[in-house]
């Protein structure tokens, strides 16, 4: 009995395991649809919509509707199996100040890692608010949005379910994934951290809205250094203080959490090169790949 109760259990993950695929591959198609069909639209005016409005409409589109299709097709799960599943609790409030430190932190490490191939292709990528209104659109956009749609999707949602079958695989695909969907050549370094960084406060708190809170405080320092990039130039000291500051934040940040948690026992129901095998080798994650290949050739 308890054998066909563990095949059962394993049938049923290997299900959820096609379903995460597919929902990847069509956040990578609706994302690469969406953004095209907004890039024309914005073509017929003289003067452009706001970058946050066309922000807003991708991220909408590509996280909200294949996310909904999802909760559609997992609507028999119990709210007690999803909070496990999903790390649907609340984080220790004594590593909170831990996590904010971190996530501000995170922002200057991945401006560090990006560093040398910004400086490469003699390019940087950055959304620069010009005004009160699109700075508070773009704390908005750029920063809660993504903190909360990004978090659930690959933290919650992908590294919830593949972690059943090996938790390695499950850090290294949703970090690879999270760096990938971002589309940029520039940044890949320093999204691969900032995904590698979420993991392991997920798996440590055991709180994906630690993730959220980690993701949210490295967002806002990114629009706010964005936005006062200009008067920074100004300022080399003031500004190299700033970094090692930062940098400084990061290390606390990081080295709190890790002190003052135990990470979550690892699982490892299948070899990790097996399931990273299939993982990247199936369908929808190919079609995926090559939605994300196509952007960052065209952009």
């Amino acid at each position: 009995m308890e054998t066909e109760a563990n095949r059962q259990s394993y049938r049923e993950g290997k299900q959820r395991l096609r379903s995460v695929r597919w929902m990847l591959f069509w956040i990578a198609a609706v994302q690469t649809a969406v953004a095209m069909v907004v890039a024309v639209v914005a073509s017929f005016f003289s003067v452009p919509p706001p970058f946050w409005v066309q922000m807003l409409l991708v991220e909408l589109f590509a996280y909200l509707l294949p996310l909904s299709f999802y909760a559609r097709e997992n609507r028999l799960l119990s709210a007690k199996t999803a909070r496990e599943r999903f790390g649907l609790k609340r984080c220790r409030n004594d590593l909170w100040i831990y996590v904010i430190l971190g996530g501000i932190g995170c922002q200057f490490v991945m401006l560090v890692l990006n560093l040398p191939i910004n400086l490469l292709l003699s390019q940087g990528e950055s959304v620069v608010p010009r005004n009160l209104t699109e700075l508070l659109a773009a704390l908005v956009v750029v920063a809660v949005i993504p903190a909360v749609f990004e978090e659930f999707l690959f933290r919650g949602i992908v590294y919830g379910v593949m972690k059943e079958f090996n938790t390695r695989a499950a850090m290294i695909f949703t970090t690879l994934l999270f760096a990938l969907m971002h589309g940029s050549i520039t940044g890949f370094l320093g999204y691969l951290f900032l995904g590698w960084a979420a993991v392991e406060i997920l798996r440590r708190t055991g709180s994906m809205y630690a993730c959220m809170g980690f993701h949210l405080a490295n967002n806002v320092t990114a629009v706010l250094l964005s936005r006062y990039s200009g008067e920074l130039l100004y300022y080399p000291m003031g500004t190299l203080w700033l970094f090692l500051g930062g940098i400084l934040a990061a290390v606390l940040g990081f080295l709190g959490i890790r002190n003052m948690t135990t990470p979550a026992p690892k699982t490892n129901l299948m070899r990790c090169s097996d399931l990273l095998g299939q993982s990247f080798s199936s369908l929808p994650v190919l079609l995926c790949i090559l939605c994300l290949a196509g952007v960052w050739i065209l952009g």
